[in-house]
């Protein structure tokens, strides 16, 4: 269990958010420096599938702490039990100290910047862009020299060397200190960058491996490495459940499949198992009681009252409680898709939409704000790397607004991936 203070709380509540989160220009000489340092040790080609935002998010301590306190509330919070999902339920035997039981290792929190504050977006049990994100936010704290400032938003002490040695330690789950990054298709993934990240930043040997190239051999799990088989004792998982399900029909193609995350292997560890991204996401939104959760309702429980029209469709987002990267995410619900998710209600949250703050910034144009917070857990030890991204407004014919936050619509100069700088304003 995390330990919360909340006297921070109220702390968060006296701050206008306006005078909290500033969007700010990164000098071009340290831009340059940090796309140089991507390209060169992360193979990332700036404007290819993503592009790295020239502006930096600044956070005041206030209210940083304050989505680390609602971090730690989802993180303490008691839930309804997860239904057994075929193909993923884990022998205990494969699981790492702290995913037995509802632990998980790594875990993404976004927020959306609205004029009235934080409103969570979702959150679910992966890991997304730590080790990139990290590296990002400590070269522009190297070169912008603030002592009020730092990049890691659980202590304002910790290092990147602490950083690094944590991810490390969760890492460390055999004797030969060996991982294997796993994910599907890995050549396409845009998170590629961040595989290699992982391979470059770590003190532990990582090889990233392709679900297709490994195979069961003796009651234990295997990549072919040349004309060899090596067998896998740690098993960092990287593949989206949603695109293993939807994408690839795991566990039935076994043309593609030929492992399943429920069996028992021979000396084998899962980092990041996959049924942590059924427990942590989008479902839990609906029990969660903080000034940072929107209204947010199953569509199960709720499907009556929009038909009777009590709720607007137009109000709310219907999301896939483990929808990701976008998929199955309804933006315009109407009574015409409710009727085709008649079977399927219960696979669907309705979350009220929220309004964007926009901001203004020096090359005349307008940007929205979503923050990510991205959690490490070993022991008892949480590490926790914010980032950014910046996107645009989409103003349609018709007066619709539609807030354009994922990288693929905002792969273009002034948007993207962006580094974020807490900044402790009372030490000023």
């Amino acid at each position: 269990m995390i330990e919360t203070n909340m006297k921070d709380v109220v702390i968060s509540k006296k701050l206008n958010i306006n005078e909290g989160i500033k969007l700010k220009r990164i000098p071009e000489l340290t831009y340059q420096k940090i796309l140089n340092y991507f390209e060169k040790r992360y193979h990332f080609k700036n404007g290819e599938e993503m592009q790295l935002g020239n502006y930096y998010v600044e956070i005041d301590k206030r209210i940083s702490d304050s989505f680390v306190l609602f971090i730690k509330q989802v993180l303490n919070q008691e839930y309804p039990e997860l239904f057994s999902i075929e193909g993923f339920k884990p022998s205990e035997e494969t699981l790492i100290d702290i995913e037995r039981g509802k632990g998980f290792s790594f875990g993404s929190f976004d927020m959306a910047v609205t004029e009235k504050g934080l409103q969570n977006i979702e959150f679910q049990a992966v890991a997304t862009y730590p080790i990139s994100a990290a590296r990002m936010n400590t070269i522009l704290l190297d070169a912008i020299s603030d002592s009020n400032a730092f990049v890691f938003a659980e202590n304002m002490n910790t290092k990147w060397n602490d950083f690094i040695k944590l991810y490390s330690q969760v890492f460390q789950v055999d004797g030969t200190n060996k991982v294997v990054l796993v994910d599907r298709e890995v050549e396409k993934q845009k998170t590629k960058f961040e595989f290699f990240a992982t391979k470059e930043e770590l003190n532990v040997p990582v090889n990233i491996v392709d679900v297709r190239d490994i195979i069961e051999n003796n009651n234990s799990l295997c990549y072919k490495h040349g004309n060899d088989f090596v067998k896998i004792n740690a098993f960092y998982n990287r593949v989206l459940i949603t695109e293993a399900l939807y994408k690839d029909n795991y566990p039935t193609n076994l043309d593609r499949w030929k492992f399943r995350f429920d069996k028992k292997y021979n000396g084998l560890k899962y980092i990041n198992h996959p049924i942590k991204q059924f427990e942590i996401s989008k479902r839990l939104c609906p029990f969660i009681e903080h000034e940072y959760n929107p209204d947010c309702f199953e569509l199960s429980n709720t499907d009556h009252l929009f038909k009777s029209k009590e709720l607007r469709y137009q109000d709310y987002v219907w999301k896939h409680k483990w929808g990701a990267a976008g998929n199955d995410l309804i933006l315009e619900p109407n009574e015409q898709i409710l009727e085709s998710l008649e079977n399927e209600t219960s696979n669907y949250i309705a979350q009220k939409k929220v309004e964007y703050k926009v901001f203004k910034t020096d090359d005349e144009l307008e940007k929205i704000v979503e923050l990510r917070f991205m959690t490490a857990v070993h022991q008892d030890k949480i590490i926790i790397v914010p980032m950014a991204r910046v996107g645009h407004i989409e103003k349609t014919k018709d007066g619709t607004i539609n807030y354009k936050i994922h990288f693929s619509d905002n792969n273009k100069e002034g948007y993207g991936f962006s580094p974020v700088i807490i900044r402790d304003n009372y030490k000023s």
